[in-house]
């Protein structure tokens, strides 16, 4: 970890630092938290064996619509959905708090992270440095900016910016040569454990790509690949919608937005929708986080009644300001 700002960390998971001093969770007594923050094996359990579920569902929509397109490409995005979703429990696990068992969180994050792409190691460095430092615009490494027109907006639920990003956190995992900005939330003395799993998910990667070429195997394009690819912008979307737009303070009652999801979403998404709610108390799991939104949600700030709200907003707010361009131009 670096000297100066970055020292001020509280851990993994810590709340705020120095530069960035977040408030907020102050209005959680301390009882409440005590019982909220109870760890359990068994509400996990329960949760991964749904989307296991679900995932099963979507491949067997996958197998049943094969060969007629306008069929299958519907499945492949709904099932593509519930792969990216997959996000959710990789989260959780980042935190420790999917269940009470430690070596459950660290395999199911490693599974999950593989399946999703996204080194576990690196994405709960980086996902600290988020929360010790939400919405800092130079030192929060996942702020979404707000769009600044209708394409941008387009580009960021697309994924633009995220598969560039995404292939360069791999390649210089690779190689062990992270960038500036990584060594400001990776410790050094992590960098070696890093680049080990990169390299073991990249070097699985390629093997599959070998295998499949070479038995001439279409099943991890169809059943993962493409999917994935298919769902990412609905992941975008959601993870724009926890903070953009919000306040750019240290405030967690305002730099945060809680959706009110429906209960479907809110079952494959691991409760994350209660995202403020997370960001008060990080170490409260998932299975709580509903619990926790009856206690603080008379404090909240930034509440949307649904994705497409929280959607519609920010494209007003986006057409607005191009409105206000054009005129201050004639």
């Amino acid at each position: 970890m670096q000297g100066n700002d970055s020292a001020s960390f509280a851990g993994i998971g810590g709340i705020g630092s120095r530069i960035w001093p977040l408030t907020g969770p102050e209005i959680i007594s301390r009882d409440a938290l005590k019982t909220l923050r109870v760890r359990a094996n068994a509400p996990g359990l329960i949760r991964l064996a749904v989307h296991i579920s679900a995932l099963a569902l979507g491949v067997g929509a996958v197998y049943l619509s094969s060969g007629t397109w306008w069929l299958m490409v519907p499945a492949m995005l709904l099932y593509g959905i519930v792969i990216v979703l997959l996000f959710a429990p990789l989260h959780e696990c980042s935190h420790g708090t999917a269940f009470q068992s430690r070596w459950l969180n660290h395999a199911l994050g490693f599974i999950v992270a593989f399946l999703t792409m996204r080194p576990f190691l690196y994405f709960k460095y980086r996902h600290a440095a988020h929360h010790t430092y939400t919405q800092h615009e130079d030192h929060d490494p996942d702020i979404v900016p707000f769009p600044t027109s209708f394409g941008d907006y387009l580009r960021q639920i697309a994924g633009f910016s995220f598969w560039p990003k995404l292939v360069g956190t791999l390649w210089r995992g690779c190689l062990g040569r992270f960038s500036e900005e990584e060594r400001e939330f990776l410790p050094e003395s992590v960098f070696g454990d890093v680049s080990r799993e990169i390299r073991i998910m990249c070097a699985l990667y390629l093997a599959i790509v070998a295998v499949s070429i070479w038995t001439g195997s279409t099943i991890a394009l169809i059943y993962w690949f493409l999917p994935r690819m298919l769902g990412e912008p609905v992941l975008r979307a959601i993870r724009m919608a926890e903070h953009t737009g919000a306040e750019e303070s240290p405030n967690l009652l305002a730099n945060t937005r809680t959706t009110l999801a429906n209960p479907v979403l809110r079952l494959l998404y691991w409760n994350m929708p209660y995202h403020a709610e997370h960001h008060l108390a990080s170490s409260v799991p998932f299975h709580a986080l509903g619990k926790l939104h009856e206690h603080v949600s008379p404090h909240l700030e930034c509440v949307s009644r649904s994705y497409f709200q929280v959607h519609r907003d920010i494209l007003r707010e986006v057409l607005k300001g191009k409105k206000r361009e054009m005129a201050a131009g004639e």
